[in-house]
C-alpha cells in the first residue's frame, strides 16, 4: 500500500475551508500515515491528529472576533497583529486546549513548518519538538513576516513556514510518501503574484534580510509547486482540495457568514468526494 501524505496549507483565515475538509475526514474515519502543516494549516493539522472535530472551528467563528485575537491594537501594543498567546497559549492550552498527549503519541508522521529568521531556510517541527515547546511550535509557523514578531525558540528565531515553504510538497515526497493529498486554501488554478508592499515590508524587516529576499521570490516558489502538484495529480499521485473562490475571505477576515460559507464549502466538497478519496488512498 502506498505512503499517502497530508499537506496542509496556510492562509489565516481562509484555513477554514481546510478546516471543514478535516472535519469531514474526521467524521470518515480517514486517517494518514503522514501529515505536514503550515501556518494556519498546521493548527488545523494539530486538531485533526489529536481528533477534535469541530476545535479548529470555534478558532475561526468564535475566537478570532476577540481583538486579542488580532487587532490593530495588539500590533501597536505588542508589535504583532496576531495575539500569539492569545491563540497558542490561553486558548490553546487553556480555554479550548488540545490534546497534546493525543497528538504527541499519535503514530503518524508529524511535522509543523517554520523558517529560520536568519537563514529564510524552511525548518520542520515534529512531535518531539511540540512536546517540549508545545504551542510555541504553532506561533513558529504562523508569524506573518511585517505582521509578527519572530518567535523565539531554543535561541533561535523563526516566521511564518509559508515564507519559503507554502505548501510543502518536496518535504513529503522525500519523506517517503508515493502520494498526497492536499488541502489548499487558493482555487484552482490560482497563480501566486509578488507580494504587495514591498518597500513597507523590506523596512519593517530590514534586521532579516533573507526573510525579505524570500519574501521577493515566495511567488515564483509557490508557483512551481502548485505546478509539480497539478502534475502529480494527473499522474494519479495527488488528490486536491481547493476552495472553488475565496475573494471574500481574506487572512483576517471576520465575516461570519462568510467563514460559515468557507467552511461548509470545504466539509461539503470533501463529503462528496469521499468515496473516490478512499479509493485513492487504497490503491
Amino acid at each position: 500500500m502506498s505512503k499517502v501524505g497530508l499537506i496542509v496549507e496556510g492562509g489565516g483565515m481562509r484555513g477554514i475551508y481546510g478546516c471543514g475538509v478535516l472535519d469531514a475526514f474526521l467524521e470518515n474515519d480517514i486517517r494518514f500515515p503522514y501529515g505536514i502543516g503550515v501556518s494556519a494549516g498546521a493548527a488545523n493539522l494539530a486538531s485533526f491528529v489529536a481528533e477534535q472535530e469541530g476545535r479548529n472551528y470555534r478558532f475561526y467563528t468564535d475566537y478570532a472576533f476577540d481583538e486579542r485575537y488580532m487587532s490593530f491594537k495588539n500590533f501597536v501594543t505588542t508589535g504583532s497583529f496576531f495575539g500569539m498567546d492569545y491563540i497558542y497559549s490561553e486558548l490553546t492550552e487553556t480555554v479550548d486546549p488540545i490534546n497534546f498527549e493525543r497528538l504527541i503519541n499519535t503514530e503518524m508522521e508529524y511535522y509543523v513548518v517554520a523558517v529560520d529568521a536568519v537563514t529564510s531556510k524552511p525548518v520542520y517541527f515534529n512531535k518531539e519538538d511540540v512536546r517540549k515547546h508545545r504551542g510555541d511550535v504553532f506561533k513558529a509557523s504562523s508569524a506573518v513576516p511585517a505582521m509578527c514578531k519572530p518567535i523565539e525558540i531554543d535561541g533561535k528565531q523563526y516566521f511564518d513556514g509559508g515564507v519559503s515553504d507554502s505548501i510543502p510538497l518536496k518535504r513529503a515526497l522525500s519523506d517517503g510518501c508515493d502520494k498526497v493529498v492536499a488541502v489548499l486554501t487558493r482555487p484552482r488554478g490560482y497563480v501566486k503574484k509578488p507580494e504587495m508592499g514591498k518597500t513597507i515590508y523590506s523596512e519593517f524587516l530590514k534586521d532579516y534580510p533573507t526573510i525579505v529576499k524570500a519574501m521577493n521570490v515566495r511567488h515564483y516558489v509557490y508557483n512551481a509547486t502548485l505546478k509539480n502538484l497539478y502534475t502529480l495529480e494527473k499522474e494519479g499521485k495527488a488528490f486536491l482540495f481547493c476552495p472553488e473562490k475565496t475573494e471574500r475571505v481574506t487572512i483576517i477576515s471576520r465575516n461570519k457568514d462568510d467563514l460559515n460559507a468557507l467552511y461548509n464549502e470545504g466539509k461539503e466538497y470533501a463529503e462528496m468526494q469521499m468515496e473516490q478519496l478512499k479509493k485513492f488512498m487504497e490503491e
